[in-house]
C-alpha cells in the first residue's frame, strides 16, 4: 500500500496533463500511487494518461462512465485510493519535487489529521508573473488553521486580494475522511472544495498550514472557477447555514459573524445570478420580482451589478464578452 494517493480529475486536459503527471512521478517521496479520473474527456487525455502509465506502473486510469464534474471524480479517486493519505492535484497544475515528503513531514512533526502548503499561483498569460497566494504577513510559520480563520480568509480582503483559502490544495489523511463519512458532495461544481473544507475542520480535523509554495495553481482566464450557477450558489448557502446553525448552537459570537459576512458575499451573487438569468430568459416577470423581494435582495443585486461593471469591461476590451451561460 502506497503512503500518499494522488488523485487527478482530468476533463479535456491534454494540453497539460502530461506535465502534470511528471511533475506528481519527480516527487521525491516515492511511496505513492497516482490515480487519473478522465471524467469523459473529448480529446486525447486518456491516451495521454495510459501511455504514461505504461511507463511508470504508479500511474492508473479510471475513465468514469458519464461526466459528473470534479466532485464526482475526486469521489472516485478516493474510493480507488488505498494510501493513508490522499493529495489533490487538479489536471492543470503541478507539484514541486520536494511537495509530498515535505507534507508528511509537516503532518507526523503535528499529527496533523490536513496540512496545506501555500499557492504559487501561474497567469497563464503571464506566466513568469508567478507569485505565492499567501504572503508572509499571514503565514510566515508552521501553524495550525482554525475554522474562524478559514472562514474569514474565503471573504475578499483589499489588502490581500490573492489569498482565498478555498483554493488550497490539502494532503487529508484517509483515515480521518473515513471516520467521519467525508466526501464530495458530487451536485456542486462551485466550491466543491469549500464544502469539504469545511466539513473537516467542522468535525474537528486537526489542520496545520506551512508557508512553503510547493504547489503550481495555473490561473486561467476562463476557469471553472469562474460560472457560478444559481444552483451551485444555492448549494453553498446550505452549508453556510449548516455552519452558521452549529456557530450559533456552540455561542461562538466571532465566529457567527465572519460567517454572517461570508453569506453576505455569496447572497450577493446568488441573487444578482438570478437576476440576471431571469433578463437574460426574458423572464421579466420574476426578474422585477426578485428586485421587489425586499430592500436587502436590492441592494445585494445592486452592489454586485456595480462590481460586475468593471470585469464585464474588461472583458469587453480582450476582444469581446463571452457570456458564460
Amino acid at each position: 500500500m502506497p503512503l500518499v494517493s494522488i488523485i487527478v480529475p482530468a476533463f479535456d486536459a491534454e494540453t497539460f496533463i502530461a506535465a502534470t503527471l511528471a511533475s506528481a512521478v519527480a516527487q521525491t517521496l516515492h511511496d505513492i500511487e497516482i490515480i487519473v479520473v478522465d471524467d469523459v474527456s473529448r480529446d486525447r487525455t486518456s491516451e495521454i494518461v495510459a501511455a504514461a502509465a505504461a511507463r511508470d506502473s504508479r500511474i492508473r486510469l479510471i475513465r468514469q462512465q458519464r461526466n459528473g464534474g470534479p466532485s464526482a471524480a475526486r469521489n472516485t479517486g478516493i474510493a480507488a485510493a488505498t494510501g493513508s493519505w490522499i493529495a489533490l492535484l487538479d489536471a492543470d497544475d503541478r507539484y514541486e519535487p520536494e511537495r509530498l515528503e515535505r507534507m508528511v513531514a509537516c503532518a507526523n512533526r503535528h499529527g496533523a489529521d490536513l496540512v496545506s502548503d501555500n499557492l504559487l499561483l501561474v497567469p497563464e498569460d503571464r506566466p513568469d508573473d508567478t507569485r505565492a497566494m499567501i504572503p508572509d504577513a499571514i503565514l510566515d510559520s508552521e501553524r495550525p488553521l482554525t475554522i474562524a480563520e478559514f472562514v474569514r480568509r474565503n471573504i475578499a480582503d483589499p489588502a490581500f486580494p490573492d489569498t482565498n483559502y478555498g483554493f488550497l490544495k490539502p494532503l487529508m489523511r484517509r483515515a480521518f475522511l473515513d471516520l467521519h463519512a467525508i466526501r464530495y458532495d458530487e451536485s456542486v461544481r462551485f466550491a466543491e472544495d469549500f464544502a469539504l473544507y469545511a466539513q473537516c475542520l467542522r468535525a474537528g480535523a486537526r489542520w496545520w498550514m506551512t508557508p512553503e509554495p510547493l504547489y503550481r495553481y495555473l490561473v486561467r482566464r476562463n476557469s471553472l472557477t469562474q460560472v457560478q450557477t444559481v444552483h451551485d450558489l444555492n448549494k453553498l448557502r446550505g452549508v453556510q447555514q449548516v455552519m452558521l446553525d452549529e456557530a450559533r448552537i456552540a455561542s461562538d459570537a466571532g465566529l457567527v459573524r465572519l460567517i454572517r459576512r461570508h453569506m453576505r458575499v455569496v447572497d450577493r451573487c446568488y441573487y444578482y445570478r438570478a437576476f440576471t438569468d431571469d433578463l437574460k430568459a426574458h423572464r421579466f416577470g420574476p426578474a422585477a420580482r426578485r428586485v421587489l423581494e425586499g430592500p436587502r435582495v436590492a441592494t445585494l443585486i445592486a452592489e454586485e451589478t456595480l462590481r460586475q461593471v468593471p470585469i464585464i469591461t474588461a472583458k469587453a476590451l480582450r476582444g469581446g464578452y463571452r457570456s458564460d451561460g
